[in-house]
């Protein structure tokens, strides 16, 4: 986001973009929506009516079931007729072969007939016809479940089976639905048996699936009881059975809703058959992404228009963006030059707009400025170079340093050895010091000069203290600022030793990881916490960028303002300290590329 905020062309490219998109994207979204409330309501009128007629076939063909049950009654005036067969206490063999003829006939008034179960209360027996072949067996082999106060049922879809009477070898299990009616005296209402019909569930089944398309909606037929009598998925049918409670309670004969939660999602419809001998229940069911998948088409094709338009688009922005923004960066790209110091550098903006005149106003500037810091540049130098001159008639530096020779020759002439030590010393600090063509130097160089200094304060101490210098063979070679370990040691006199203690300077330096650890520690009179604190505090102040003039540690500020100069805030320098027991300085200075070792040095000793 911050890249964006930042980012005139990245701001014009989305402006551009969403002058395009949004409009376009609108209108989809609205066209969308208005889609699927359209195609929902346009497919719930459709599947209504269609519902509405494959019902109606149903009915009829129920009416046909009931139909064929009633063909008991036909002829009851006619002795051979199946009732006044019924009606007998005993029959016999003529009597068979009229029950054989009046089941056949009721069969095969049926195209989906199966067989037919009768039982005669009177005569105490139950007869079976099937395959065209009739049998029986004494008693009630068989006795249906009448609901209360009907005579007639019809039951749900089952596999056929022999009603309790004689199995025929060959015979064949079947998907059947058996329509059952009670065979009643006509002036009493005895009941004088039993009729069961077994009807092959084919013509249910094709008269379902007409209602769906197959294997994208799911169709379930069930009575009110919840039994299945058709349904094209078994989880559908289970989906389908938790809405009938509603069915029922509806005195609508259909209906629809919308099921948002669970495992379908999407519209059930649903159309009753209410039969005095069976109430049975449709029900359709089609998940959204059948519904609304036209719709989502019609999004498809839209979007697709929109991605090529907005292709379009996103070029047609580039170019008027980079159009706008490219002399802007090249003037940035300028500005970052002339922040780095190269004032002379050239603009090469050929515009006449707005940000051309900007670009040449800069430009010219940027010259004016470049010669005026180059007049001043060359005053200071002059000045600069006149005082040099004058300091170096006052005191000539190579003849102080000429004269130390010639004294230290004197001395170790006069075999005056400790003399000739000490003024050799002071002589390599000279050296040193005269040396300002390098701001930095081998870690070497700075603790040979830190080792002559030891060794004239040894002198002025009267040897009552020690050092140390443990320096690293890889540490030697690593370049330091110059000047950066005397102002710390100096401080070991200045703040902590006295000339009547004995006390003692340990420097170590060594390489740890990516870093220089330089670590300077005395037995000095060490600082109160209190003090320490806040030494460490102005020093962190000088960290940040302050001015570290009147402050009392002048040597360890003076450190801290180079280091930070020099590492620009990589470097840290930390004290330790407790009262009576000394103090410590530690430097953690990052590793710049390692130098070539200088000439040979001392290593670490102890006088």
């Amino acid at each position: 986001m911050a890249a964006i905020r930042n980012s005139l062309q990245k701001k014009l490219v989305l402006f551009l973009l969403a002058a395009i998109v949004l409009p376009i994207a609108t209108s989809i979204i609205v066209t969308y929506f208005f889609a699927r409330t359209n195609v929902k309501d346009s497919y719930i009128q459709e599947n209504t009516t269609l519902l509405y007629q494959g019902a109606a076939n149903l009915r009829n063909y129920l009416e046909r079931l009931n139909q064929a049950s009633l063909l008991i009654y036909r002829n009851a005036g006619n002795a051979r007729s199946l009732y006044n067969l019924v009606e007998k206490r005993e029959l016999g063999f003529a009597d068979d072969k009229e029950l054989y003829v009046n089941l056949q006939y009721i069969v095969n008034s049926l195209a989906e007939g199966k067989q037919v179960h009768l039982y005669s209360e009177r005569a105490g027996r139950s007869y079976r016809f099937a395959y065209n072949l009739l049998r029986s067996s004494p008693g009630a082999s068989y006795a249906p479940s009448f609901p209360e106060g009907s005579d007639a049922y019809l039951e749900p879809t089952h596999t056929s089976h022999d009603f309790g009477v004689s199995r025929f070898s060959f015979e064949i299990e079947e998907e059947v639905v058996t329509i059952h009616r009670q065979i009643l005296n006509q002036p009493t209402d005895e009941i004088l048996g039993t009729l069961s019909i077994d009807i092959r569930a084919q013509r249910i089944r094709e008269i379902s699936e007409m209602l769906v398309a197959q294997g994208e909606e799911e169709l379930v037929l069930f009575d009110r009881t919840g039994a299945l009598v058709y349904g094209s998925d078994v989880a559908a049918a289970e989906i389908a059975r938790a809405w009938l409670p509603d069915m029922l309670a509806s005195s609508a004969a259909s209906g629809h809703a919308d099921a948002t939660s669970g495992a379908f999602r999407g519209v059930y419809l649903y159309e009753s058959i209410r039969l005095p001998f069976a109430e049975w229940y449709v029900v359709k069911l089609v998940p959204y992404d059948v519904l609304y998948r036209d719709a989502r088409r019609l999004t498809l094709i839209n979007g697709s228009i929109v991605l090529a338009f907005l292709a379009v688009a996103m070029i047609a922005a580039a170019f008027v963006s980079l159009h706008f923004t490219s002399p802007i960066k090249r003037l940035i790209r300028y500005i970052n030059k002339v922040e780095t110091g190269q004032l002379d550098a050239e603009l090469s903006v050929r515009r006449s707009d707005e940000i051309g005149v900007l670009a040449h106003r800069f430009s010219q500037m940027i010259r004016r400025l470049n010669l005026h810091i180059n007049r001043e540049y060359r005053l200071e130098l002059a000045n600069r170079t006149n005082q040099l001159r004058a300091l170096q008639a006052q005191v000539n530096p190579h003849f102080m340093n000429n004269a130390l020779q010639s004294i230290a020759t004197l001395a170790l002439q006069k075999n005056e050895k400790k003399i000739y030590s000490l003024i050799a010393a002071l002589g390599k600090m000279m050296r040193y010091q005269m040396n300002t063509a390098e701001s930095a130097v081998p870690l070497a160089m700075e603790v040979d000069y830190v080792r002559a200094y030891l060794a004239l304060q040894a002198q002025r101490f009267e040897e009552r203290f020690a050092y140390e210098l443990e320096i690293g063979e890889t540490a030697k070679r690593v370049e330091v600022p110059r000047m950066l370990l005397q102002p710390i040691v100096e401080n070991c006199f200045k703040h902590g030793l006295t000339q009547t203690q004995a006390g003692e300077i340990r420097v170590t330096a060594d390489v740890d990881a990516d870093r220089l650890i330089v670590v300077v520690a005395d037995n000095g009179a060490g600082m109160e916490p209190q003090a320490l604190e806040a030494l460490q505090a102005r020093l962190e102040r000088l960290r940040g960028g302050g001015d570290w003039s009147g402050e009392l540690h002048i040597g360890l500020s003076n450190v801290q303002s180079r280091l930070q100069l020099y590492y620009e805030g990589a470097a840290a320098m930390t004290l330790e300290a407790s009262p009576g027991r000394g103090m410590r300085v530690r430097l953690e200075l990052p590793l710049p590329p390692i130098a070539p070792e200088h000439a040979e040095t001392e290593g670490g000793e102890r006088p």
